[in-house]
């Protein structure tokens, strides 16, 4: 199931926004590659971003003047969207709406529905809902085959010695594959590589550490975690790199 409310909020502070560079470049790779497959993010055409967090797709979108639908569980995440998208002079093209999507009322249907590395789907039904929300194109966007984060690996590894943790999230894109076959939708899809780095301060690497542990409902030692940030510091600070496989599904009604 999603994670409560209060740890996205909590996240917000430190989540990428839509010109944050890795993240920026993995958007216009993402556009750029569904855009090839025929998707049209024409002015006015309508779309739904799914747990749409920071803005990191509707921003970019807002500013091809596609009419976009923002939803997140998280009102800090909103916040910052509407920050970025009045700064950009586009608030015009952006409704957003704190919803998760279980109980979200879809009252129309959008031309296009995206949902990008997103916990709000998290299961059948909500697979279900997310394809039955558009009339013309679908995008879902996942972890792929690996997730590689030494700080995490140690963290967790420091925490749960014997226990396997995936990082690569819950819903995958074969399960939104299998319900597309099922209902004969045609679909293609797409693997990139992606990798970031931040540089924390001693204090925000605690915080990062005990939302990760928090995410997987795993109890923090405080004296754990600072071991582990002294072993990972440098000139008192901590750098976090990750480097990942994501995978694109898009699909057209």
């Amino acid at each position: 199931m999603p994670m409560p409310t209060h740890f996205w909020d909590i996240l917000a502070k430190r989540y990428p926004r839509f010109n944050t560079d890795s993240m920026r470049q993995d958007v216009e790779t993402i556009l750029a590659w569904t855009k090839e497959q025929g998707v049209a993010y024409a002015p006015q055409s309508t779309l739904l971003d799914i747990g749409s967090g920071t803005g990191t797709f509707s921003i970019p979108l807002a500013l091809l003047h596609v009419n976009v639908t923002a939803i997140d569980t998280s009102a800090k995440m909103l916040a910052i969207l509407k920050e970025d998208a009045q700064n950009e002079g586009i608030e015009g093209f952006i409704k957003t709406y704190q919803s998760d999507w279980d109980s979200f009322a879809l009252t129309t249907p959008y031309d296009i529905v995206l949902a990008s590395m997103t916990p709000a789907i998290h299961d059948g039904t909500t697979i279900d809902k997310m394809i039955n929300a558009s009339t013309k194109y679908g995008i879902f966007v996942s972890w792929g085959a690996y997730r590689i984060n030494a700080f995490v690996d140690a963290l967790l590894l420091s925490h749960r010695p014997h226990e396997h943790f995936s990082q690569t999230g819950s819903i995958k894109a074969e399960d939104v594959i299998a319900q597309l076959e099922k209902k004969n939708i045609s679909y293609t899809h797409k693997r990139f590589e992606t990798q970031w780095s931040d540089t924390y301060s001693l204090y925000d690497a605690k915080a990062y550490a005990k939302e990760q542990l928090e995410r997987r409902g795993i109890e923090a030692d405080e004296e754990k975690i600072e071991r582990l940030i002294t072993d990972f510091s440098h000139n008192a600070s901590v750098n976090i790199s990750t480097k990942a496989e994501k995978i694109i599904v898009v699909w057209k009604h």
